[in-house]
């Protein structure tokens, strides 16, 4: 661009820095810097951030906090508290909550003070990485120094003591937030309640909490829905499931696929397959289009049934409308077919798979090792060992199980030495 006369700008430096710190060349970067302050270029947030970013990337910590730093006393930085939250958001995005959490307290101690968003931005950082009591202790500072916090605030406190039962702790929580500080739940945290409650069998709670919601002016959503009929479905309450169906589509919500999945896997679970297909049917003519986690849960439930060979031409079936099956789908039909006593099928489905580009897994393996031990089929076992180690996998427990099964009724010298070995790195007793 430069011996072409074309014009650059600190915006093409910083498409350049950028692409050099993703590409773990800091030393680039930094060099590239020296060239923008040579044109006369003035570098902005951006340009810093992204340097700070590339810095930690290469868990250079001291450097960044060094470099930071020293930007700041030679007032080659003077963010405001928009820059830093930009920044500090930038850090907990890329998985540096410390340094995010280091930026907070340098901010706290300068003139430049962290409002709401920039505490909310850390708090939930600390959350996602199961710091809650970290993020707890935060938001009480915050608090303490006049700031007041806001639902997104709560938010992922709320959903992380959810996830570890703290209930106690919970309901404290939204006292707190509801009743001293008056700030009115929205649809995300109503919902983060609902699947909570709905995940650990209170579905007295979760009824009420969306009673409260419709009470309230904030009313449920399609997940919503979707978290409490997964809790009728875990308690085998499909009536209810079905009602909460009926719900969605009379307040003119579109059901999604994972709504039907959730019906669908719980049909088949109780092997009611028939009204299972029922819903795949409604679910098409609906404009849905299943996904591989719909037809896997079919699969699963024809194999569950013994419908293996109804479950084979289902799959041909799906592939010919231009569904993709991945490494979880084969290995329910191989697991099937082994089970239903068709290990020729299996074994000619096994290699239909590898020609197909997919990568067996050592559970792949597994499966069809033992349908052929099974079905006395020693030889086709012992060989499959082989070449299971060929491709680089190593034997686990369940293989090392299986191996000794193997041994009783093929002399093979090799398996042998592979078996003393699986034994001394102690898979076999894992």
């Amino acid at each position: 661009m430069s011996s072409r006369k074309i014009d650059v700008d600190i915006i093409t430096f910083n498409i350049a820095i950028n692409c050099c710190c993703h590409s773990n060349r800091v030393d680039y970067a930094f060099s590239l810097l020296l060239s923008a302050f040579k044109r006369g270029f003035v570098p902005d947030v951006f340009t810093y951030t992204t340097l700070i970013r590339g810095l930690l990337s290469q868990h250079k910590s001291a450097e960044a906090r060094l470099f930071f730093t020293n930007l700041i006393k030679l007032n080659e930085l003077q963010p405001n508290v928009v820059a830093y939250s930009t920044m500090i958001n930038g850090l907990c995005k890329t998985g540096h909550t410390e340094m995010a959490l280091w930026l907070l307290r340098f901010m706290e101690k300068s003139e430049c003070k962290p409002n709401t968003v920039t505490y909310t931005t850390v708090i939930d950082s600390l959350c996602q990485h199961g710091l809650v009591d970290d993020a707890l202790i935060l938001q009480s500072e915050m608090m303490e120094k006049g700031i007041l916090p806001n639902v997104w605030t709560y938010s992922p406190l709320i959903q992380v003591l959810c996830k570890l039962n703290r209930w106690e702790e919970l309901s404290l929580l939204l006292e707190q937030m509801i009743e001293d500080l008056n700030i009115s739940p929205n649809v995300y945290t109503f919902t983060i309640l609902v699947d909570a409650y709905a995940k650990s069998g209170k579905l007295d709670d979760a009824k009420q909490i969306i009673k409260i919601m419709n009470e309230r002016g904030e009313y449920p959503n399609i997940v919503t829905y979707n978290s409490l009929m997964q809790a009728y479905c875990s308690q085998g309450q499909m009536d209810e499931a079905l009602d909460v169906l009926s719900t969605i589509k009379s307040k003119k919500m579109m059901p999604n696929c994972y709504t039907y999945n959730i019906l669908l896997d719980a049909y088949c679970r109780e092997l009611k397959l028939d009204i299972a297909m029922v819903l795949y049917r409604n679910m098409e003519c609906e404009g849905l289009s299943p996904t591989v986690v719909t037809h896997n849960i079919l699969l699963h439930g024809l194999c569950r049934l013994g419908k293996t060979l109804e479950a084979l031409a289902f799959f041909y079936k799906i592939q010919e409308l231009g569904h993709k099956p991945e490494i979880v789908t084969y290995q329910t039909l191989l697991g099937g077919l082994c089970k239903s006593n068709y290990v020729d099928k299996a074994l000619s489905f096994f290699q239909t798979m590898e020609c197909n580009g997919l990568i067996p897994e050592s559970k792949t393996y597994n499966i069809i090792i033992c349908g052929c031990l099974w079905n006395k089929k020693y030889n086709e076992a012992s060989k499959l060992v082989h070449k299971m180690v060929d491709c680089g996998f190593s034997a686990d427990a369940i293989t090392t199980s299986l191996l000794q099964q193997i041994l009783t009724k093929v002399q093979d010298p090799t398996l042998l030495a592979m078996h003393q070995k699986c034994l001394q790195s102690g898979n076999y007793e894992q």
